[in-house]
């Protein structure tokens, strides 16, 4: 575990943009995919058992 602060700092925001270009690239695979884009409807921020939602969600696009 980094011990200097600012370092520490950077990292977090490092972290914090990598999240925010990971939904970015989700989103553009997502509008291209009309199958991803359903089953990941069924699983997203949903509630519930996640395992059980996904096997519903695969079962949507099969």
């Amino acid at each position: 575990l980094e011990k200097d602060k600012e370092a520490k700092a950077i990292m977090a925001n490092a972290q914090k943009e990598e999240f925010k270009h990971f939904g970015m690239n989700l989103e553009f695979l997502l509008r291209r995919n009309e199958d991803w884009r359903t089953e990941l409807q069924g699983i997203l921020f949903t509630k519930g058992d996640i395992v059980k939602r996904a096997e519903a969600a695969e079962k949507k696009v099969d």
